[in-house]
Parts: C-alpha cells; sequence; structure tokens
C-alpha cells in the first residue's frame, strides 16, 4: 500500500482539535508510552590494558544461570548502554581477539563491573558510571557461556528483539502501511511485535556497497520501493533501517549507531552511504553525531537527506502544549527543541559530502508559505543545514512525490556513482 501526501500529513500535523478527538490514538498511545517508562538505563565506559585491533563484546546478565541477556558492540574502548526492565544485573565484556563474537576464556581477557557487583534498576532509573576495565591478557574468566552470533537476540522475552541483517523484499508484510502508523503511535507494541532494526534486500556482498535507506514519520521502507528499483544493484546493496518513528529520537538515534556499529564488527565493511527522507534525515544526522564517537563514523562516505524538516514542526509543538498524552517523538520534533538544536554541532566526517535535497510542490494552507504539503519550506532549508550541505537540490514535488520523481532518482544515482569512484 503506498502512502500518500495526505497519510503523512496525518502523522505530522497534530493540531490541537484533531488530538483532543482521536481518542482511540491517544488511549493506546498512554498505554504504550506507559510501556516505555517502565525501563530502566544502565550504561558506563569500557576501557583496556592492550591496545588491539579487536572489538569488544559487552554483555549483561541478571545471573550465571541466566546467561546473556543482552550484548553491546564496541570497535574500540569507548561508552556502553543497556535499557533494561525493572531487576538486577551484572556487566562483563571481553575481548573478542578472532572476531566469532564467542567467549574464548583461555585466550580472550575478560573483566567484570566489580567483583563482580550486582547492579539494582528501578522502573525509569538511570544508572551511569558502571565502568569496566579489561586486563592485558586473560585473568578474570566469565562464569557462564557468551556467544552472541545473533547480535539482535535478547535473552529475554521482556526486551525486543532487532533484526540486524535479516534478508527480505519490499513485499514482507511487515513493511506495510499499518505498521508505520503501528510505529507512530504505539512504538513500544512495534519493536515488540513487528521488529526494528537492519534488513537487507539481498545476503552480504563484500564487493558492494551499503546504501542505508532511512524512512520518515509514520513511513517504512516500501516508501524507498522506486528508488531502490532504480538502484544500481551490481555496486550497491540496500539497506533498509526499520524504526517506531513515535519513539524518542534521541533513543532511535542512539539504537542506530547501536547496532551500526555491531554490523560493521560482523561484516568488516569499509564504506557505507546514508540515504534518508523526511524526519529520518534528523535521526539519521542524530546517529551519525553518536557513531563520531566510534570508528562507524569515518566509514560514512556520502550522506543524502530528502525533504527533511530541519527546524522541526510547529504542529508538534502544539501535541505538546495542548494534548493530555504526549508522543516521544513530539518533544523532539518541536521548533527549538534540544534535539534540533544539537544536530549540526557536531560536524560531519571529514570526506563525507552532504547533498540536501528540498521539494516545494505543496498547498499545504496549514503550513502558510511555501510547502511541500507536510513540510515547510523554510524548515527544510534550515540555516545551520544549508551551510552544512555540500549542495542543494530543489524540486517541485510533494513530499512523498519526491521519492517517485525521475530526476531525484537519477541525480541521487549519480551521487553514488561519484561517492565510490
Amino acid at each position: 500500500m503506498r502512502r500518500t501526501a495526505a497519510t503523512v500529513s496525518a502523522a505530522l500535523v497534530v493540531v490541537a482539535a484533531s488530538l483532543l478527538l482521536d481518542g482511540c490514538n491517544l488511549f493506546r498511545l498512554k498505554k504504550d508510552v506507559a510501556r516505555f517508562d517502565a525501563f530502566g538505563l544502565i550504561g558506563g565506559h569500557v576501557t583496556r590494558v592492550a591496545d588491539e585491533d579487536a572489538p569488544i563484546i559487552v554483555v549483561l546478565t541478571a545471573s550465571p544461570a541466566a546467561g546473556v541477556l543482552d550484548s553491546f558492540v564496541l570497535e574500540r574502548p569507548g561508552s556502553y548502554f543497556f535499557v533494561v526492565p525493572p531487576g538486577s544485573y551484572q556487566i562483563a565484556a571481553f575481548v573478542d581477539r578472532n572476531r566469532d563474537f564467542t567467549y574464548e576464556p583461555n585466550d580472550e581477557p575478560a573483566a567484570y563491573y566489580g567483583a563482580p557487583t550486582v547492579v539494582p534498576i528501578a522502573a525509569g532509573q538511570k544508572v551511569a558510571g558502571i565502568d569496566v576495565q579489561i586486563p592485558a591478557q586473560p585473568q578474570v574468566r566469565i562464569d557462564f557461556p557468551v556467544a552472541v552470533r545473533d547480535l539482535g537476540k535478547r535473552g529475554t522475552h521482556e526486551l525486543p528483539p532487532v533484526q540486524i541483517g535479516e534478508v527480505v523484499t519490499l513485499d514482507d508484510p511487515r513493511f506495510d502501511a499499518k505498521n508505520g502508523d503501528l510505529g507512530l503511535w504505539q512504538p513500544a507494541e512495534f519493536l515488540f511485535n513487528v521488529g526494528a532494526g537492519f534488513y537487507f534486500l539481498e545476503p552480504f556482498d563484500s564487493k558492494k556497497i551499503p546504501v542505508l535507506f532511512v524512512h520518515g514519520a509514520g513511513g517504512t521502507p516500501i516508501d524507498w520501493r522506486y528508488v531502490i528499483e532504480h538502484l544500481d544493484r551490481t555496486k550497491f546493496q540496500p539497506w533498509l533501517l526499520y524504526y517506531p518513528s513515535g519513539a524518542d529520537l534521541e533513543v532511535i538515534a542512539r539504537g542506530f549507531a547501536r547496532w551500526m556499529a555491531a554490523i560493521a564488527a560482523r561484516y568488516d565493511f569499509q564504506h557505507f552511504i546514508l540515504v534518508a527522507h523526511s524526519m529520518g534525515g534528523l535521526v539519521s544526522r542524530a546517529a551519525i553525531n553518536e557513531m563520531a564517537d566510534r570508528d562507524v563514523g569515518g566509514m560514512l562516505s556520502l550522506f543524502v537527506s530528502i525533504s527533511s524538516p530541519w527546524n522541526g514542526y510547529g504542529a508538534a509543538a502544539s501535541g505538546v502544549e495542548h494534548s493530555p498524552v504526549v508522543m516521544p517523538m513530539w518533544v523532539d520534533m518541536a521548533p527549538g527543541s534540544p534535539f534540533l538544536a544539537s544536530l549540526f554541532k557536531t560536524p560531519l566526517p571529514k570526506h563525507c559530502p552532504y547533498h540536501l535535497f528540498f521539494s516545494y510542490g505543496g498547498h499545504s494552507l496549514l503550513l502558510g508559505g511555501a510547502n511541500d504539503g507536510t513540510v515547510a519550506l523554510s524548515s527544510e532549508l534550515a540555516p545551520p543545514a544549508q551551510q552544512a550541505a555540500t549542495r542543494l537540490y530543489g524540486y517541485d514535488e510533494t513530499h512523498m512525490g519526491i521519492l517517485s520523481d525521475a530526476h531525484v532518482s537519477q541525480t541521487l544515482n549519480a551521487l553514488l556513482a561519484d561517492a565510490v569512484k
């Protein structure tokens, strides 16, 4: 099912009157937000005595008998985090010297947080400073088996699985437009029953450059059908980020960066390209900032945003102000939000050109001024985005129509070809 500009507008134009009338969606949203609020956060830094060219695997457990509940991959020493249900946890980490995502106690140095020390987490609690230092050689032994080859698998039903590299087609029923709406109004439900993550349209091929496509608010990977059908599949492999667009965008961006680092460690590729539409551009830019702290950031060879609302959306501020239940995404999308203000404070990676595509072929009276039917042109062309851009490209298209415009596809393909010369 193809989404129309009107559908996208319905996802973003959140004026107070419609909010107050849409009782069913608000009721579902309220329950869903409560599910998010029930989780806690545990995080810290991992360091190691020896400087090795090998990733670090951080693991979360409730007890040795419970085994691995979640894992976090670091290409080098740095920060990690886990979103967890209330409970008591232990943190361990090891250097994966042979890059097989399996702990080998006789050959790979490891360490616990503490002796190990149990860390209690209450609902909504954030606990930082759970730091681990790994010795140069094996001394401490992790006392339970650790094998995390299936990177997105969690060891408890209380945490949603993440799809990392599952090969699918664009006709996968999970990409139906109804699930885009579910991700908007019930992001937690989406995570558990649809599945966020990185989907592949073909098995990984080390000879092809990955192009990661990121959808916008209320969207699904289907939105990219025309672009992907016109992609040179002999040189590029399309990857699809699928995420619940009603969730906290900073959290989505952190997850994006986390799992991209895991994919990079798994497949050991050298470059990737990022193409994002609408709000997906904001999520991508925030993820790029997160990746700047990791080795993955330097692998980005091209960033293209299409019709992205860099200055947010005024109706999101109305939702925050007037709705009895606030969608987390509205807080980030409100003009002047801390999330929007942070996007361009971190420079793009060196040797990564940024090309900004914008659309102006809409006629929404609600927006006022030039717009594409969903986003105001003034938001698409916010000064920080223009200043960061290598080049701007304007199209007399609607917000969704730009994704099936032949000239857009041709220009994008030319940029992709130039990026891999």
